[in-house]
């Protein structure tokens, strides 16, 4: 590694530093919630892969948050566009979606649950809304949206 190298890495590491010093760290850990994967599999992966899983939204690994599998993004180029999903594309899908259940103020404030709500019901501002405004979920009465939750939480909306 050059002296260019090292010295830009010393500053970058330092501005990082600082810079986590600036922000409000949350009261306690975070917990990350139990959510059941054969759940996520069988009820929860259809709705996020039909709903979340296009390429303009959460089906490009650009994405943190993102979900593959059959019509949609595949991870791997030998897998063909309608093929099941592979089990890396589950465990990938699970494991970003159970992260996105994490929040200081508990998995009923996370992202998962708020994003694709509408802002009228509870959620949170999202970029997916439709070219009508409407977001993924319009109440927490849709069926979907239930599915969600009750995977996040282990209880009925």
């Amino acid at each position: 590694m050059t002296r260019t190298a090292v010295a830009i890495g010393s500053v970058f590491v330092a501005c990082t530093i600082a810079a986590a010093g600036c922000t409000v760290a949350p009261a306690g850990d975070l917990e990350v919630p139990v959510a059941d994967p054969q759940v996520f599999q069988r009820d929860v992966y259809p709705i996020l892969l039909a709903n979340c899983g296009f390429a303009a939204c959460h089906g490009t690994a650009d994405r943190f948050f993102a979900v593959f599998g059959p019509g949609r993004v595949r991870l791997s180029a030998d897998t063909a566009p309608y093929d099941a999903p592979t089990p890396d594309e589950l465990a990938l899908s699970f494991t970003r979606a159970r992260s996105m259940l994490i929040a200081p103020e508990g998995v009923r404030r996370s992202p998962l649950l708020r994003k694709p709500l509408a802002i009228s019901a509870g959620g949170a501002g999202h970029g997916g809304e439709d070219s009508w405004g409407a977001n993924v979920f319009a109440t927490k009465q849709d069926a979907r949206f239930a599915t969600l939750f009750f995977w996040a939480t282990a209880e009925a909306p």
